[in-house]
């Protein structure tokens, strides 16, 4: 049998909930389902290499397949029921599981695998069509589950997510602080270093992929998160919000809140539609319709960049800075290049729970 974790599981939730009933709300800037909604008419999946298979979702209580030279029409009649019992198996089950009637269904509709194949750009492809907008070409769309707790924004990348700052005017023991292992030991480790009236300097970053895609979003924005990784680790606060008021107090920007949560709002939702620190990033939003949220409650709702600011106000809101493994991403240790003393702080970006 088929073993996935929640995250995963709820893609196919989706996929399933829009066989059964076409349509997902709009959300608000808080999550919350508004009273206009986005009709999804075909859905499109390359579930194994070189065969698109099409979903037609424009008939009443049935979905017509089509994937290269076979067709099939399912009714759909039921199947609202088998994605509710489905969804309540992802809320309750831990780790990685098996759903048997999941697995069932993914036979029925053609599906070999339980998510979209991983080189894709976007988890789900799909033209839709509401009050505002009509789609008539297929746009992706990101899919991000709430089930089960918090899940991240932007994910640790080896060193790829590190930033690197200058150690100057530090007279302490290296392996001393090196060897504070306290709960919080970046923390710790950072306010022993500034104790010796050492200054961090932001130095750059470990991959100059990442600092380019932050540099396309806006040119100051590596130094404003490198600014805001530096409060994080101190203590001064998690919150992305809380960050940026912190950010802005900083008279090098020679900018204020509003302009700051502004950039730093840009970051956050290219992030969410498919940015990685290891990729160039070209700027283009084309192939992205937005944005599918599977909330803790089972509901679904969706962003589209249409409405985009109250896409960007959602992430800017519920988002915080996260601490990694600092052994496996390499960081929070002071170490000598070529006499000089630097130190790594690594960026993680989880939502609230």
């Amino acid at each position: 049998m088929l073993r996935a974790n929640k995250g995963e599981w709820s893609e196919l939730y989706v996929l399933y909930s829009l066989f059964a009933n076409n349509k997902i709300a709009a959300a608000d800037n808080d999550l919350r389902p508004t009273d206009r909604f986005y009709k999804f008419l075909k859905i499109f999946r390359e579930d194994t290499p070189r065969r698109l298979i099409t979903y037609d979702l424009g008939e009443r209580e049935k979905v017509i397949i089509r994937g290269g030279d076979r067709q099939k029409i399912v009714s759909t009649i039921g199947l609202s029921a088998k994605t509710k019992r489905i969804f309540n198996r992802i809320k309750e089950a831990t780790g990685t599981f098996s759903i048997p009637e999941a697995e069932d269904l993914m036979k029925e509709f053609f599906l070999s695998r339980i998510r979209a194949p991983a080189d894709e750009k976007s988890d789900l492809t799909a033209t839709v069509e509401n009050d505002i907008i009509s789609e008539t070409d297929p746009c992706g769309f990101s899919i991000k589950s709430q089930v089960g707790g918090a899940s991240t924004l932007l994910n640790a990348s080896g060193g790829g997510t590190n930033f690197i700052y200058k150690i100057s005017g530090f007279d302490g023991d290296i392996d001393e602080i090196n060897s504070i292992d306290s709960h919080r030991k970046i923390r710790d480790r950072l306010n022993a270093i500034l104790e010796t009236r050492a200054k961090l300097t932001f130095f750059g970053m470990s991959s100059s992929t990442f600092k380019e895609n932050l540099r396309t979003v806006d040119s100051v924005l590596p130094n404003i998160i490198a600014q805001m990784l530096v409060d994080y680790y101190l203590g001064n606060g998690s919150e992305i919000e809380t960050l940026c008021e912190l950010a802005a107090q900083n008279d090098e920007f020679d900018l204020n809140r509003n302009q700051i949560t502004s950039k730093v709002k840009n970051f956050l939702k290219i992030v969410a539609l498919g940015m990685v620190p290891q990729t160039p990033w070209n700027d283009r939003l084309s192939a992205y319709g937005g944005y599918i949220v599977v909330r803790d409650d089972g509901k679904l709702v969706c962003y589209h960049l249409y409405n985009e600011d109250a896409f960007k106000d959602y992430l800017f809101n519920n988002t915080k800075f996260d601490t990694p493994s600092c052994s496996r991403h390499k960081f929070g240790s002071i170490y000598d290049d070529h006499g000089s003393l630097f130190i790594n702080l690594n960026l993680q970006i989880r939502f609230n729970q």
